[in-house]
């Protein structure tokens, strides 16, 4: 587009310049939206990995004080160390359970028995002491 000034002098982009803009941040998309995506995905599963944690964390913390408390498998009566249960951000569910000998890792190392194992319905599981991940 050519539009002219008082002056006489052209003003404007033509309509080569705004397709040559226009196909750069197209490619500028196309290389940054799978890196975003990844990093979201990536932020969640360390924040459902934390939650986990801490859900482990108060369990030994009483079991600490209180030599005769043995693991709970529901995460709502886990006495008073925490305010709440922790959410994951996926808005999966987590649970807790006591290995069995038959359990893994994600990195495929046997949980003892008696290990208490953290799960989430959506990034996995996670077993305090045995798990590197």
């Amino acid at each position: 587009m050519k539009f002219t000034s008082p002056s006489g002098k052209r003003k404007g982009f033509t309509i080569i310049e705004i397709l040559i803009v226009a196909s750069v941040l197209s490619v500028l998309m196309a290389i940054s939206t799978p890196i975003f995506l990844s990093a979201i995905s990536d932020a969640a599963n360390k924040q459902c990995r934390a939650n986990m944690q801490a859900i482990c964390n108060s369990e030994e913390q009483y079991r600490t004080k209180s030599s005769t408390h043995s693991y709970t498998t529901t995460l709502s009566q886990l006495p008073g160390t925490t305010l709440a249960v922790p959410v994951c951000p996926a808005n999966g569910t987590y649970l807790a359970i006591i290995a069995d000998g038959s359990q893994h890792t994600q990195d495929c190392v046997a949980i003892p028995v008696g290990n208490l194992i953290v799960t989430c319905s959506s990034h996995g599981l996670f077993a305090p002491n045995v798990d590197s991940r």
